[in-house]
């Protein structure tokens, strides 16, 4: 028998009863439901050899860069608009009147979206790093949990993912080891 909290976090859904150890292995009889695959659940290596050619991680770095050199031009101008917005926020503070409470709590608003701005895309900026990090090591453009590569249109428009659009979408990896963007219901794109 096994522990039904060990089974839960596993994914396994065969009842305890249906579950026999043996020798420290874990078998299913036939009443119970076939367990998900954990091929589908944890991060595989790719498969020996598998990589994008040399020229095609060159030009994936060179999309990377400009994408880099855009986000740290967004950054720059959201760092000069939050000095504008607390500057003129101590420029008021020392004025005869002071601002009304509304215009100080839009003025706040302002601010704290700035901040958020600001986050999203230093952590953008983080992974466009790791994203050249793989470049290095050759892993760019290979999907983390199918082990396949990644389509070229999916890395040229999102050049940070680490997952197949078969695997984000379908939320399994294609049998055929081919990622293509396909809807969950094909009469869905008539």
């Amino acid at each position: 028998m096994t522990n039904s909290k060990s089974e839960k976090s596993t994914g396994t859904v065969a009842s305890a009863s249906a579950v026999v150890k043996t020798a420290g292995a874990v078998s299913v009889s036939s009443q119970a439901p076939a367990p998900r695959s954990t091929k589908q659940m944890l991060p595989i290596a790719p498969k020996k050899g598998l990589k994008y050619p040399e020229k095609d991680l060159s030009f994936f770095r060179t999309n990377i860069e400009k994408s880099k050199e855009e986000a740290l031009e967004e950054l720059r101008m959201l760092r000069e608009r939050l000095e504008d917005l607390t500057s003129s926020e101590n420029n008021e503070d020392s004025a005869i009147y002071s601002m009304h409470m509304a215009e100080q709590g839009s003025e706040a608003v302002e601010k704290e979206k700035t901040y958020a701005q600001i986050q999203r895309i230093q952590d953008y900026l983080r992974k466009l790093d790791e994203s050249l990090a793989r470049i290095e090591d050759k892993t760019y453009g290979i999907c983390r949990m199918c082990g396949i590569l990644i389509n070229k249109e999916r890395l040229l428009a999102v050049p940070i993912t680490t997952l197949s659009a078969s695997y984000k979408i379908h939320q399994r990896c294609p049998e055929d080891g081919v990622d293509r963007i396909v809807a969950k219901n094909p009469d869905a794109l008539k």
